[in-house]
């Protein structure tokens, strides 16, 4: 049963996608702001008018990407904190743009104008498309203000210039972002496909599973209860005997358990257990259920080669029948005490570490399946009891 949806594959390669890309930006802009800006800042630092404004325009920038940065791997850049310090971002870079001397909007001496346009993709990259293409026009338009007020633009050669800055710049963080979200939506697709091939795999393998399943229960009918049936239906067999009644009733609880086992239950053991008494009650049996300590998820196997025992016990009881089942540190233990005979059950049986062992006082049988954990594990002291 499944008792919790998780993420989807989808989503989960979607996180680790976008994490992945979130340290790249990261690192891409602190080695281009605090490397390639610091060494054009102070190469320059004598021709900024004034280089004070160029300082400060640095250090603003600088305090944007740190924030940016926690923000942006911390997944808390989808709401208003992005808009923010990218108007923070895009007014320190006209404070240095301002601060260039004539001639230098397209020079060794630019940075600003870039810069910002990498901010937007550290800070609106995972925002709506929009916002980075609107930062990413003001940059270029920066840059063309920046060239108009200095006359600069009355040659075809500074509009080529222009062009070709542009394209380098704000085209390239463009192509960077357009592509991160194609690779992340790819992903994506091939996570999803892999999940609903995993779902297929899995709904082919639970019918498999089901159909053998029925198969089993078919043989089970056919080789256990089908010829009881047929020597009832032929005479062969009186309902009236007392052998043939008793026949009736173990395979009706083993029909019982069958039914049983396939159900969905906290104790499994239990349940298979409470359905095999019910074919005794119904004899008008009184039959009690004590549980001591926390079961363990027992295999279908096992639980019933402890169960078998019981069975016979239970559809030989007269008129009293007490189910103990007792869980220690090392085994399973289920005990049956019935006012039944001892020639209803046969001798000792052991396999595959389960063990039945019986006996017979004062018209009482007595009677114990034992089955050994493979992996002893710890209990505590305290024992929880659960009665019906």
């Amino acid at each position: 049963m499944n008792r919790g949806a998780g993420p989807s594959a989808g989503e989960s390669v979607a996180v680790r996608y976008t994490r992945v890309i979130s340290v790249v930006v990261v690192l891409i802009v602190a080695v281009w702001h605090f490397g390639y800006d610091s060494l054009i800042l102070v190469r320059g630092w004598s021709r900024y008018e004034p280089a004070w404004a160029a300082l400060a325009s640095w250090l603003v920038l600088s305090a944007v990407q740190l924030v940016g940065s926690v923000l942006l791997l911390r997944g808390a850049l989808r709401g208003p904190p992005a808009p923010l310090l990218t108007c923070v971002a895009l007014l320190a870079g006209v404070m240095a743009v301002a601060a260039y001397p004539r001639g230098g909007a397209i020079s060794d001496l630019s940075w600003a104008a870039n810069t910002v346009g990498w901010f937007g993709v550290l800070l609106l990259a995972q925002r709506p498309m929009r916002e980075l293409v609107a930062l990413l026009a003001c940059t270029v338009a920066l840059t063309t203000v920046a060239l108009g007020a200095h006359g600069e633009l009355g040659t075809g050669e500074a509009w080529a210039r222009l062009i070709a800055q542009s394209y380098t710049t704000a085209g390239i963080q463009l192509a960077f972002v357009l592509l991160s979200r194609e690779l992340h939506h790819a992903a994506r697709l091939t996570a999803d496909a892999a999940r609903a091939q995993a779902d297929r795999m899995a709904r082919r393998a639970a019918g498999e599973a089901l159909h053998a399943e029925r198969r089993r229960r078919y043989r089970y009918l056919r080789d256990r209860i089908a010829p009881l049936l047929r020597e009832l239906a032929e005479g062969r067999a009186h309902p009236g005997d007392e052998g043939v009644r008793r026949a009736s009733a173990i395979e009706a609880a083993r029909l019982r358990r069958l039914f049983a086992e396939t159900e969905d239950a906290d104790h499994p053991l239990l349940h298979e257990l409470r359905a095999c008494a019910d074919v005794a009650e119904r004899r008008d049996v009184d039959v009690t259920f004590v549980c001591y300590g926390e079961l363990p998820d027992l295999p279908v196997a096992v639980r019933r080669r402890l169960t078998d025992g019981p069975i016979l016990a239970l559809a030989s009881a007269r008129n009293t029948a007490r189910v103990t089942v007792v869980v220690t540190a090392g085994e399973v233990t289920v005990g049956v005490v019935a006012d039944a005979s001892a020639d209803a059950v046969p001798r000792a049986v052991r396999s595959a570490g389960t063990s039945v062992l019986f006996d017979e006082k004062e018209n009482l049988l007595w009677l114990e399946s034992r089955w050994r954990l493979p992996v002893p594990r710890s209990t505590s002291a305290s024992s929880t009891t659960t009665r019906w």
